[in-house]
């Protein structure tokens, strides 16, 4: 839903016997803000009144009352102080306002309690309410002593300090929905293409003119109007408050409105992709980006790319940075725009919720580096270490008794404090090549002269556990026992190294299984493919994937592919419950957008906010899938129905063992 002020006029206030909801007439509204002249209007007059348009309104006031007498005065005040309309449409505009204020109507209210970011009722509403009121009294003030330059926006009849009038505007009495094209006399004339919910708007063309396309509201009022030429609508920005266009009087520019049809940057020649509410990336047509800060069009940084929203909801970017060494080029920006970690690292992992650190990594030489960075982007720990323990790849630093475990550039391990100091000299190497066995919760296993050793966490040797040869022997024992492996033999697979990937694998084959992943689309397929052909030319060329055929053994890095950078899946762990809510965020997948969880009410378990999200994507045909069963860590993706069974037949050809909701 769209947060709007509007503007009612009425014959009776609410705790007046008269008073009747049915009988209120709309004014005026404006879409995310509540424009000056709304305000004006209320003057030194404004008084909080109950609502009941709300329910909790009903018992607390939530809105702001004067006497239309006033808002009448004030408005003659006001057009006094204004220049002499130029076009027809000012003198359209003010001739509205001037009848509408005039229809005999007692009483102007002003709802603007979706633009208030508290509950009805709270210390908080009240406070923002009143500062309305205060605002209002201020603007009266200053048209009465005709203070120009306070009232500028309003003698220069800019649009959004006017607002939109129109008697139509109580359609916000209710919920602004679709409604049947037969039912709109308007329609009549347009091609209607789709209903854009996040707009609450349909996308039309003219029936003349299919190539021209405009936004238009079930009640009339045009937010893209044909007028406009725009040959190109990007309304899927609509939920971060924004429209893209392109305007066929400057083909391959576009330009960025408002939710009002307000244009916001002016066309120009490139692309145009919304970040954030407050972000948005400009790609020229020579290739090079920029960073752009909404809505004033900003410029906050030049030469940034592969802009990618995070878990902990901050946003990656790399840098085109030629002077240096281009392989550390990754840093981390906030919603607006601010500068977390400055681009100077090959990855940037995210920050805990609660001990606000990070690991980060630099490619120093032929190596990749491991350190910590504080929420400021400060360093705490320089990038020296081979390893720094973390639940997932993306997870921030895991954490045992406030300290965290990792390996040195020399392979000995230590504990790092949370400012990043080390807790203890690194003296000795890890007991085993698993990072789980060699750190406990309380204790470490470590190597010394050939035997294996317990180490506290301050450095010092606890006790000796046995040789080296046995230790390893009973932690594979250990293991075999706990995955069942001890009751049969393993089955023999074949493996491929990267360069092998890269000569044997049918390239049409791993579009055809990205296309599984990302819900047919062949053009998404045919980038995730290249995208992870590029990844395993990167690859240790030592490493090996299992699968009985080439294409099998990519599954999963396609599925990575597709997850990471295409956003069309997600890897949570078992302790992940609070992130059910916001699956919407992780996977880019429509039917997502308006899943709602609450885990008190739906079951408290991870396993029952995936049925959830199961039973929610039903209806679309879709289907939630976990790649590999049997572990802590989630690997999620989306598929639709008649994808279930190839997808499942290339599972079984690699190793995997997928798990359906």
């Amino acid at each position: 839903m769209i947060s709007t002020a509007v503007l009612f006029s009425t014959h009776h206030l609410p705790d007046h016997p008269d008073f009747d909801i049915d009988a209120i007439s709309g004014l005026a509204e404006w879409r995310q803000a509540t424009p000056m002249l709304f305000k004006l209007l209320l003057g030194s007059s404004a008084q909080a009144i109950t609502w009941p348009l709300y329910d909790d309104g009903e018992e607390h006031v939530c809105v702001l009352a004067a006497p239309m007498a006033q808002a009448r005065a004030s408005w003659q005040a006001l057009a006094a102080l204004m220049d002499k309309p130029r076009d027809a449409a000012a003198i359209v505009a003010r001739s509205a306002i001037a009848s509408l204020l005039a229809n005999g109507e007692q009483w102007l209210v002003l709802d603007g309690v979706q633009l208030i970011g508290h509950d009805i009722g709270t210390p908080e509403f009240a406070q923002q309410l009143q500062a309305i009121a205060a605002e209002a009294a201020a603007l009266q003030a200053a048209l009465l002593c005709g203070d120009r330059e306070v009232l500028a926006p309003l003698l220069a009849a800019n649009m959004d300090a006017i607002g939109y009038w129109c008697s139509s505007a109580s359609a916000h009495l209710a919920n602004i929905e679709e409604r049947a094209v037969e039912e709109l006399p308007f329609m009549q004339r347009l091609n209607v293409l789709a209903w854009v919910e996040e707009a609450q708007c349909y996308e039309v063309t003219a029936i003349a003119d299919p190539a021209v396309h405009g936004l238009v509201t079930p009640y009339g009022r045009w937010i893209v109007p044909l007028e406009m030429q725009a040959v190109d609508l990007g309304s899927h920005y609509a939920e971060e408050g924004w429209i893209t266009y392109a305007p066929a009087t400057q083909p391959g520019c576009q330009g960025l409105l408002d939710l009002n049809g307000t244009i916001v940057l002016p066309p120009a020649p490139g692309a145009l992709y919304v970040i954030s509410p407050h972000l948005a990336q400009q790609i020229a047509p020579d290739g090079t980006s920029s960073l752009l800060h909404l809505p004033d069009g900003r410029l906050l940084m030049d030469k940034v790319c592969q802009i990618g929203q995070r878990e902990d909801q901050l946003f990656d970017f790399e840098r085109d940075m030629q002077d240096n060494d281009e392989r550390n080029v990754c840093g981390v920006i906030d919603a607006t725009g601010m500068l977390v970690v400055p681009p100077q690292y090959s990855s940037v992992q995210d920050f805990g919720t609660r001990k606000k650190i990070a690991i980060v990594s630099q490619r120093i030489g032929e190596r990749f580096l491991f350190g910590l960075v504080n929420s400021k982007g400060e360093p705490l720990a320089p990038c020296q270490y081979t390893f720094i323990d973390s639940a997932t790849t993306s997870s921030p630093p895991k954490l045992r008794k406030n300290l965290v475990y990792a390996i040195d550039a020399q392979g000995l391990v230590c504990m790092l404090t949370l400012d990043g100091k080390q807790a203890f000299k690194p003296q000795y190497a890890p007991a085993h090549h698993l990072h789980g066995v060699t750190a406990q919760s309380d204790f470490l296993f470590v190597l010394k002269d050939g035997m294996v050793w317990r180490m506290d966490f301050a450095g010092g040797l606890l006790v000796q556990v046995d040789t080296l040869d046995g230790f390893r022997a009973d932690i594979s024992a250990q293991l075999n026992q706990a995955l069942g492996l001890n009751k049969q033999a393993p089955v023999e697979r074949n493996s491929y190294t990267p360069a092998q990937l890269l000569e044997l694998a049918d390239h049409d084959q791993l579009r055809a299984i990205a296309a599984l992943l990302l819900q047919g689309d062949e053009a998404l397929a045919r980038r995730c493919v290249d995208l992870a052909l590029e990844e395993l030319k990167e690859d240790d060329p030592e490493e090996e994937y299992e699968g009985d055929t080439p294409e099998a053994a990519c599954l999963f890095l396609l599925w990575s592919t597709a997850a990471d950078a295409l956003g069309h899946g997600t890897t949570l762990d078992w302790k992940s419950v609070d992130e059910i809510a916001m699956i919407g965020q992780h996977i880019a997948v429509p039917a997502l957008r308006d899943f709602a969880w609450d885990g008190e009410e739906d079951g408290a378990s991870i396993t029952d906010g995936f049925e959830a999200i199961a039973r929610h994507l039903a209806p679309h045909g879709l289907q939630l899938v976990n790649m590999q069963g049997g572990e802590d860590t989630y690997w999620l993706a989306v598929l639709r129905d008649q994808d279930r069974k190839a997808f499942e037949a290339i599972a079984r050809q690699s190793a995997i063992e997928p798990v359906f909701y």
